[in-house]
């Protein structure tokens, strides 16, 4: 019996990386969730980088790594990602034994029984570190991504975990990868916060207006993530150089120096800019009529969700990741992928016009953060099961 109610509380660890910031997105909005559906639960979020700081060597390499890639994105430089990825998988297999031994030391503190990761690359040695810990551990993969960009990005079948898989293009990845198939699971979508699903403010004119917008003209939501770009400003200027009605809220992240340069812009339309927001900022998306920005997975989703029309615009560094994001958008009818600043200010009224794309929008809805949320309580149930077994035994 001493078994059976120890086991009523359970701890879940959500990792995800700071890198860009759809780690992170995904990860508040499962803790939000599991935290109010399972309050039996302890729930954590864990940036990876807390772990590896107990193997220092390998901690200062990969907080690195993420430093650059983040540079990169708000620098708007063009790098090799795909060396990058190889990089890091390099420094993955050299952690070995003693590295997983070290950051062993992390779960200590957090006795873990369900360890969720919404971040890539580094899942064997972080579930194998988990598993240092507690033999039983289940160990969740849910991939941010609406493909696997190459092998061993996502799917790694030498260390026993569930994937929950948003997209064919991952399930049938993930069955090419040899991730056997009671382990692949399919759910509808991203996990996007549940404030996504909310209904549009019934005073929507009157928050307009206290932000500074005309809630007479119609309202483009411009982000580019966390970290910001200066595509932004590129953009600012075409749209300007239209004249036409449109409000702007502009979505800098933690871009500093755009921030300043936006806010020095004469501009023919109202335009409400904002810095680094730690929370998602889905009131704005709930605001506004369409969104521009970046082929990112959840910015996708969270579009859909919402039913705002898309214009992203085509991605040059990013292209491994966001190509296949790209396709889906003009596969689906649901988006625009637009070449340049200039096409994307034209496109704007093609969204404002056409109901076909919010149309077509409706067909890919889902619910995808609370599948996701149920699937985590069954699969931690079966640690809880085989803990009770295992006590069972002894007695």
């Amino acid at each position: 019996m001493q078994v059976e109610s120890m086991k009523t509380t359970r701890n879940l660890a959500i990792v995800y990386s700071e890198a860009a910031s759809g780690s992170h997105a995904a990860a508040t909005a499962l803790h939000q969730v599991l935290q109010a559906q399972q309050p039996h639960c302890r729930v954590r979020l864990v940036n990876i980088t807390e772990i590896f700081d107990h193997f220092p060597a390998f901690g200062k390499i990969i907080r690195s790594g993420i430093h650059y890639f983040n540079w990169q994105l708000k620098a708007d430089r063009s790098f090799d990602l795909r060396g990058l990825v190889d990089g890091a998988l390099l420094v993955h297999d050299l952690i070995g034994r003693n590295g997983i031994r070290k950051m062993a030391a992390f779960w200590r503190s957090f006795y873990p029984d369900v360890v969720i990761s919404v971040t890539p690359l580094f899942n064997p040695v972080l579930y194998r570190s988990a598993m240092a810990v507690n033999p039983h551990v289940q160990c969740i993969t849910i991939p941010v991504n609406f493909h696997e960009m190459r092998s061993r990005y996502w799917f790694t079948p030498k260390v026993k975990q569930y994937y929950l898989n948003a997209t064919e293009q991952l399930q049938q990845q993930a069955a090419k990868a040899g991730i056997p198939e009671q382990y692949r699971i399919r759910i509808d979508g991203m996990p996007v916060h549940e404030s996504a699903y909310e209904a549009v403010p019934a005073d929507r004119a009157f928050q307009l207006r206290s932000i500074g917008l005309n809630s007479e003209w119609p309202v483009a939501l411009l982000s580019f993530g966390a970290q910001g770009s200066r595509k932004i400003l590129a953009i600012i200027r075409a749209l300007a150089k239209e004249k036409r009605h449109l409000n702007l809220i502009v979505l800098c992240g933690k871009h500093k120096k755009l921030f300043g340069r936006i806010n020095a812009l004469k501009l023919p339309f109202p335009v409400a800019v904002y810095s680094y927001l730690p929370q998602t900022p889905l009131l704005f998306l709930q605001l506004s009529d369409l969104v521009i920005g970046k082929a990112g997975a959840m910015t996708i989703s969270e579009a859909l969700i919402t039913q705002k029309p898309l214009i992203v615009l085509k991605s040059r560094s990013m292209r491994p990741l966001q190509k296949a994001q790209e396709d889906w958008l003009t596969q689906s009818g649901t988006g625009i992928v637009a070449n340049s600043p200039s096409v994307i200010a034209r496109a704007v009224n093609t969204m404002l016009t056409n109901g076909a794309y919010k149309q077509r929008m409706a067909a890919h809805q889902h619910r995808a953060i609370y599948q996701a949320a149920a699937l985590v309580e069954k699969i931690g149930r079966l640690n809880q099961e085989q803990r009770i077994a295992v006590g069972k035994l002894i007695s």
